[in-house]
């Protein structure tokens, strides 16, 4: 069997800077010969610095004009579900940046394409892969906390706007923080709480310090008047089997902190936190705060992309089951209509 034929849809900051190092990381097993995007000037600079034959600026041009195994989408939200739709249809098993899709319609019309063709599909769910995550998964199947009953994420930031449109116009992203990096921690925790079934769902969110002129971005100005996204969002969501997860997302938050992307994991045995991996417990009536000591170095957008060509070529059901993937972006999904109703949603 030759080389997988691979090609990349979207050429900014996310595909140069993560999900190349990846596809280089397997070139015994990969070629990438294609690209595309709209925007002519910056794919063409991606293929040259990447020496990639294929240049487009529509992905249907170039899923016709290319026999592709797998095509990787790195394009603003809006674009995650016809570029994927359209890539399983034409045979290509496909791996998508978060979020998969910013509607569970759109995640169902994704997985039911791949299902029809008999091809693949995976949310580049990143944070899962890297070592920390993997400890932390190790520690929690391992029993040490016992029932886990409740946890609490966070993906908040003290000043760190992104400044391009595909994060605070809403037409390309679907929403702000929430779809940004509250979708890492989410999925991060769901995981590790064993993906129980979401049951209700109750949040608020509004925009409270983006518009302002007064406010510093750590990472440049932003345009004030584009951003029509919420800056800071607070949800509570119930499973099937008693638990409780808490979620915090935010671009701009008054905090100590420049930034705290966690989770903390409470159960009947234990209790434990992501990133530190410190395991909290009682054992003979003496309490104990016990820390890793040592966390395998991984790369979590590497680490995703071998999973991936892992389960095409062993045709393995991908480590990121797109069903999870729908659950995630229903949680979410719900904590807006939560959120402008002013009341809790129950999910189906």
């Amino acid at each position: 069997m030759g080389k997988l034929r691979v090609a990349i849809a979207g050429s900014g900051g996310i595909a140069r800077g993560a999900h190349m190092r990846g596809w280089q990381a397997v070139a015994d097993t990969c070629d990438v010969v294609a690209c595309c995007d709209v925007d002519e000037k910056r794919v063409k600079a991606f293929a040259t610095d990447f020496k990639i034959p294929g240049v487009y600026t529509d992905f249907r041009r170039m899923l016709a004009g290319e026999k592709l195994d797998i095509v990787d989408i790195c394009t603003p939200n809006k674009f995650h579900s016809p570029i994927s739709v359209a890539a399983s249809r034409a045979g290509a098993h496909v791996i998508c940046e978060k979020p998969l899709a910013t509607s569970t319609k759109e995640v169902e019309g994704m997985i039911r394409a791949a299902e029809k063709s008999k091809r693949l599909l995976m949310c580049a769910q990143s944070t899962r892969f890297n070592g920390q995550a993997q400890t932390m998964k190790n520690i929690v199947d391992a029993g040490t906390l016992g029932n886990i009953y409740y946890c609490r994420a966070q993906a908040i930031r003290r000043r760190f706007v992104p400044t391009a449109p595909g994060f605070i116009k809403k037409a390309l992203s679907g929403g702000g923080p929430i779809y940004d990096i509250g979708v890492h921690i989410l999925d991060l925790s769901y995981w590790l709480m064993g993906a129980p079934k979401p049951v209700t769902v109750s949040a608020m969110m509004g925009t409270f310090l983006a518009k302002r002129h007064d406010i510093i971005g750590m990472w440049g100005e932003w345009d004030r008047k584009m951003y029509d996204v919420e800056d800071f969002a607070v949800g509570m969501i119930r499973f099937d089997n008693g638990a409780a997860l808490t979620l915090e997302c935010s671009f701009l938050l008054n905090m100590k902190e420049h930034e705290r992307f966690a989770t903390s994991l409470f159960g009947t045995e234990a209790g434990a936190n992501y990133p530190e991996l410190e395991v909290h417990g009682e054992t003979n009536r003496v309490l104990y705060d016990q820390k890793v000591s040592y966390v395998p170095q991984m790369s979590g957008h590497v680490e995703e992309i071998k999973s991936f060509v892992d389960s095409v070529i062993n045709n393995k059901p991908v480590a990121v089951p797109p069903e999870q993937t729908l659950q995630v972006i229903r949680m979410l999904e719900a904590m807006y209509t939560s959120a402008e109703k002013k009341a809790e949603v129950k999910l189906r």
